[in-house]
């Protein structure tokens, strides 16, 4: 095998590695399109450098005019790919520019296959043969060229006008990372698209003889700009990582800010068991302090004394868990086991403002995968807006229902948090999932974002809803269920039984 053979066989080879490379990176990263345009550019190099080899080891006159027309369509795929990683990748240049080229070209390759031999000659009379690296390889010796090429004379010319635009467009924008880019595509693929057009248009109108090839061009633009995607797909990694902890650290603060609005009513929570234990304490000491104490009475006080230990340390470990700063660990557990343990937190703070709580959820729920933090950390943070929503409502008006449910077609358990307040106005539906946006004069308006955030995190949804006919807000998101089969020696759960409705305490729902 001669030395151009195997040189055009090598970058073939680069250009396919080089594709399934791009190719994997827009498979981790389906947000960028422009490493699906390098891939498909590295696939259309490597068969425009197989066409370039079938020309060049052609026979006669007529077997390189078919290579020649088959030739059009991978070089068309290339330029169109590096068209659109332009796009993507500067994110400047007139697009109407671009698709004008996308068009042109597209028509130049019809028209390609529907006339002979092929779009640039009417007619290709012999060929000549001249050393390529030490091999002799076929060139067109004596060929009529078409008018069609002024066609795409112009095609190059509008190709090359999308180029500097986009380019110039880039360096105007001002930002070192831009400018950067515009210098990388200027030089990988401006320039040496202006010396290919003129080399191949020379060889067209006979004034060179040399063979036909793009493959330096397509190779040396689809290696430079694959290592400066690739640059910029590490960096941007480093910054979603950074951000990610970024994201954790605010959504402990958030956590910190709601059980600072709780703190009154934690306080007192924790006061009622501690003052039992202290009056419990007072009386077994009275108790030992008579001649034969009452065993019986003293073993059901240390138990009552017990009982009260455990409620403390139970709210304690609750805030302690808010508190932690950590990211999302999924694991399976129980939509109630998340539901009691917010309930247990805000049932003071809404029996201080006289709001009924409800909670109905439905019979032997499945489990689902999540962040048991987390996903207290969302449901406190609607809970707690919907108290300050009916806050100002009349006593009878102040409700608020925590319901939870299955949508076993979808495979989700669906949560929602429905109150009696005024409602969201249509106009800010979307608004109040945005940063900061809030209506409250102390609120800092990353609840709901942070909320969003964590639940699309944890592969679910997180959305509101029309105000209802009885007026309110209604909020709603979705977590993943764990599939889990029924054993076969367990009975089906009774289809007629119907959700309880408790509140915090575990009992039918009273005012708070």
């Amino acid at each position: 095998m001669e030395i151009a053979t195997i040189l055009w066989s090598i970058g073939a080879a680069v250009a396919i590695t080089l594709a399934a490379v791009c190719g994997l990176v827009w498979l981790i990263e389906r947000r960028d399109p422009a490493s699906l345009m390098l891939c498909i550019l590295g696939v259309a190099t490597a068969a425009s450098a197989y066409g370039e080899l079938g020309m060049m080891h052609s026979a006669t006159a007529a077997e390189y005019g078919e290579w020649l027309r088959w030739y059009y369509l991978p070089v068309c795929v290339a330029l169109v790919a590096m068209l659109l990683f332009v796009h993507y990748y500067l994110g400047t240049g007139r697009v109407w520019l671009m698709w004008t080229v996308v068009s042109a070209r597209s028509v130049q390759v019809l028209v390609n296959f529907s006339v002979h031999p092929n779009f640039g000659f009417s007619e290709i009379v012999s060929l000549r043969s001249v050393s390529l690296f030490g091999e002799q390889v076929s060139t067109i010796g004596v060929a009529i060229p078409s008018g069609r090429q002024w066609f795409a004379i112009a095609s190059s010319i509008l190709l090359t006008a999308y180029l500097v635009d986009a380019a110039a467009e880039g360096w105007l924008k001002g930002s070192k990372d831009t400018r950067r880019k515009a210098i990388a595509v200027s030089l990988c693929i401006g320039f040496p698209w202006l010396f290919n057009v003129t080399y191949t248009q020379l060889l067209v109108f006979g004034v060179l003889q040399g063979p036909v090839s793009n493959l330096p061009w397509f190779l040396g633009a689809l290696l430079v700009m694959a290592c400066e995607l690739g640059r910029d797909f590490i960096l941007s990694r480093r910054e979603r990582l950074e951000l990610a902890k970024l994201r954790n650290q605010l959504a402990h603060a958030d956590r910190v800010s709601l059980l600072g609005q709780l703190a009154s009513t934690l306080a007192h929570e924790l006061n009622q068991p501690l003052a039992a234990t202290t009056a419990n304490v007072e009386a077994a000491l009275m108790h030992l302090k008579d001649e034969k104490p009452d065993l019986a009475e003293l073993r059901s006080i240390l138990e009552d004394i017990g009982s009260d230990h455990r409620r403390a340390a139970e709210i304690i470990a609750r805030m302690r868990e808010l508190y932690k700063r950590r990211g999302i660990e999924m694991q399976p557990l129980r939509v109630e086991d998340v539901m009691q343990d917010v309930l247990s937190l805000v049932r003071i703070e809404a029996a201080s403002k006289h709001v009924v709580l409800r909670l109905l959820s439905q019979p032997e729920l499945p489990r689902v995968f999540g962040d048991r933090v987390h996903l207290s950390q969302v449901l406190l943070n609607l809970l707690m807006n919907s108290i300050q929503a009916v806050q100002f409502r009349p006593f009878d008006a102040r409700r608020i229902v925590v319901e939870a449910r299955a949508n076993d077609a979808r495979g989700e358990v669906e949560i929602i948090v429905r109150d009696s307040g005024p409602g969201i106005p249509d106009n800010m539906m979307d608004e109040v999932f945005k940063p900061f946006f809030t209506t409250k004069s102390e609120g800092t308006g990353m609840g709901l974002a942070l909320s969003r955030t964590i639940i699309e995190a944890h592969g679910g949804r997180l959305w509101t809803d029309h105000m209802t006919q009885q007026g309110g807000a209604v909020f709603r998101f979705t977590l993943q269920r764990v599939v889990e089969p029924r054993p076969a020696s367990l009975p089906d759960a009774n289809p007629d039984r119907m959700p309880e409705a408790v509140d915090g305490h575990g009992t039918s729902p009273t005012s708070a």
